[in-house]
Formats: C-alpha cells, sequence, structure tokens
C-alpha cells in the first residue's frame, strides 16, 4: 500500500520555464504529452493556467485549469438555484488532471481537486463561477464521481464523460463543518 503524503508536504506552482516536466509520465499518454509539449504555450496564449505539483523535489502531478459553462439542463435539479433566469452557469473547467505514474494512489490527486475547490472559491470572489466541470476518461469517472462530482445531464462524448460539481453547495455545507476554512488551502506553499 502506498504512503499518502500529506497536502502540506505538497508544493504547488505556476507552469513557468525554470520547471522541468520532461521526466513527467503518467498512465495517459496524451496527458504527459499536453504537459511536456503545448502547456506552456496555450498558458502563453491565455488559453489555459497549468499548476505544477511537487513533492521532495519531484514533479508528482499537474492541472490545467479553464473557463466554462454548463447548460442549466444538464445539471439536477439539486444543483444551482431555483431563482437563477439564465441558460447557462458559469464554471471553472478541469482542463486536464494528472498524476505522475510512480506517486498513484498517495492522494495527489486528491490534492490537485482540493486546490481547484479553493481556487475558484476565490475566483468566484472576482467573477461569477458557481460550478466545477470536467470531461473526464471513462477509467477515471470513479475517482471523479468519489469526490462529489455528478455526471452531466447530458449526452456522453465520443470518449469522455461531462461531469460538474456545484462547488459553492459543497463549500457552504463543508464551511459548516471544516476547520480550517476550506479558502485557507489556496493560500501558502504556492510560488
Amino acid at each position: 500500500m502506498n504512503t499518502k503524503i500529506p497536502f502540506d508536504q505538497l508544493f504547488f506552482s505556476l507552469l513557468d520555464d525554470d520547471i522541468d516536466v520532461s521526466s513527467f509520465q503518467c498512465k495517459e499518454p496524451d496527458l504527459t504529452e499536453f504537459l511536456i509539449e503545448d502547456a506552456r504555450a496555450n498558458q502563453a496564449a491565455r488559453l489555459s493556467v497549468t499548476r505544477i505539483v511537487s513533492y521532495d523535489g519531484h514533479v508528482v502531478g499537474f492541472f490545467t485549469l479553464t473557463n466554462d459553462c454548463i447548460i442549466r439542463k444538464g445539471i439536477s435539479d439539486e444543483d444551482g438555484e431555483e431563482w437563477y433566469p439564465y441558460p447557462h452557469y458559469p464554471a471553472l473547467k478541469i482542463a486536464r488532471l494528472a498524476t505522475h505514474q510512480e506517486y498513484e494512489g498517495r492522494g495527489i490527486g486528491r490534492a490537485m481537486l482540493v486546490k481547484t475547490m479553493a481556487i475558484a472559491m476565490r475566483l468566484s470572489c472576482y467573477v461569477g463561477c458557481r460550478m466545477i466541470t470536467v470531461d473526464s476518461k471513462p477509467d477515471s469517472e470513479g475517482f471523479y464521481l468519489k469526490y462529489g462530482f455528478q455526471r452531466a445531464l447530458m449526452k456522453k462524448r465520443k470518449d469522455t464523460i461531462p461531469l460538474y460539481r456545484d462547488f459553492y453547495r459543497s463549500y457552504q455545507e463543508a464551511e459548516k463543518s471544516m476547520s480550517p476554512p476550506l479558502f485557507t488551502f489556496d493560500e501558502g506553499r504556492e510560488g
């Protein structure tokens, strides 16, 4: 059994030219290829932002975020707001999320989701943002479902499954019981 790495021992940083990602390898070749070949160009063009997760000097994961929206008809009646009159909800999309294959099962993926939730909460203080979306690969769907994502009420795409999470509702519930508050996970240990 792999030992979990405590959240406070992970270092989150924005991808920049000083970070060597050439040795990163995950089970999905297209994710590895994106990080090594495309992430910097997408970030420079303001299409997405990639964060690197390091542990003990090694790149152990990365996640890429971009803006999105989800059609109101695509979410459950329990999510969102009944009074909201617009056809789409503003969202933050997890465009890519991957753990280095040697560090799988050690809590890196969960830590990246916690960090994404904290970023979404902070972002929502500046611009409208209510949902987190992801187009999950079939092999990863269980991971997202385990952490509160739901299938969107829309047609499954050819090779991905659209999922979402109403993070604000989750945030409200978590704030009642969490110590420290969720937003503190977006502070410190980031370069």
